[in-house]
């Protein structure tokens, strides 16, 4: 009786130990799960736009052989 029956020291530790799991739960899902999402997404984004940069050139004849490049890729799969 003189300790209470050690409930204070209990509940701390309970806390504490709760507390340091949740929180180490918590960074890894922000660092893992939703940081990895986003660097992925800013990754693919930034590749995307690379190879997009590479293809407007502004010059007409590239323009006019990627078309024809596009629509003779179009036939092969439709007439295979």
């Amino acid at each position: 009786m003189r300790n209470r029956f050690y409930f204070d020291e209990l509940y701390a530790v309970l806390i504490s130990v709760t507390h340091e799991l949740l929180s180490k739960v918590a960074q890894f899902f922000d660092e893992w799960i939703i940081g990895g999402s986003v660097k992925l997404t800013h990754g693919s984004t930034e590749i995307f736009g690379r190879a997009l940069r590479m293809v407007q050139t502004g010059n007409l004849q590239t323009y006019a052989f990627f078309f024809v490049l596009g629509v003779a890729v179009v036939l092969f799969f439709v007439l295979k």
